[in-house]
C-alpha cells in the first residue's frame, strides 16, 4: 500500500465568504428519521494492568479479569481493546492471548470468531525473542438484550505450539524509571 503525503501551497489574500444555511425548516429537525442510525458512544470502562504474569502452561491462564461494568442502555455494543504493554517469547516459544466474557454473573466463555475458534492474538517468534506489543480488539454484542446488568471480562494467555515460559506484560522496562502497561477498554456504543 503505497503512503502519499500531500502538502497544501501556502496562500495568501485569500478572502473566503461568511456562508451560512437559512432554512426555517431545518430549525424544527429535532431527530434524523427512522432507519439512520447514529451510534454514539455511552460509556468508556478502563483498566489499567502494569504487573507481569509468566506461564509454561499450554491451557489458558488467567493475566488479569476486568469485572462489575454496568451497562448504560440495552441492546448496545461493545467494542473491546486490549492494548499497549509487551509481550516475551524467548526463542522458540509462543504466546496466545484470548478475553471471556460473562453476561449478569454468569458463565463466561471464550469471545469466538465466526467459524467457533477463539479470538486471540498470537506472538512467537522461531529464533532469539520477541518483544511485541499487545493489539487486540472485537466489537461484542451481547447475547442478553433485554435485562443486561453487568458485564465481566476475563484475559488469559497460554504458551502454544512448543512447551515454555512466555510473559504476559513486562513491567519495569530497562530501568526502574519506566514501566510497562496494558490497558483493557471496553467501549459502550448505542444500537
Amino acid at each position: 500500500m503505497a503512503i502519499t503525503r500531500l502538502i497544501a501551497p501556502s496562500i495568501t489574500g485569500l478572502t473566503i465568504p461568511n456562508t451560512s444555511i437559512n432554512n426555517a425548516s431545518l430549525d424544527s429537525v429535532t431527530a434524523l428519521p427512522s432507519g439512520i442510525t447514529t451510534g454514539k458512544v455511552l460509556k468508556v470502562s478502563a483498566y489499567e494492568y502494569a504487573s507481569t504474569s509468566n506461564t509454561s502452561s499450554s491451557s489458558f491462564v488467567g493475566a488479569f479479569d476486568f469485572t462489575n461494568i454496568t451497562p448504560e442502555a440495552q441492546n448496545s455494543k461493545y467494542l473491546i481493546q486490549l492494548m499497549g504493554g509487551y509481550v516475551t517469547c524467548v526463542s522458540d516459544k509462543y504466546m496466545a492471548t484470548r478475553i471471556l466474557v460473562a453476561e449478569n454473573s454468569g458463565t463466561s466463555t471464550a469471545i469466538q470468531t465466526s467459524n467457533s475458534r477463539d479470538w486471540t492474538t498470537y506472538h512467537g517468534a522461531n529464533s532469539s525473542y520477541l518483544t511485541a506489543p499487545h493489539s487486540w480488539s472485537y466489537v461484542y454484542t451481547p447475547t442478553n438484550t433485554s435485562s443486561l446488568t453487568r458485564l465481566d471480562f476475563y484475559v488469559q494467555f497460554a504458551s502454544k505450539n512448543t512447551s515454555g515460559q512466555v510473559t504476559f506484560n513486562t513491567s519495569n522496562y530497562a530501568s526502574s524509571t519506566l514501566d510497562g502497561a496494558i490497558t483493557l477498554s471496553v467501549i459502550e456504543i448505542a444500537s
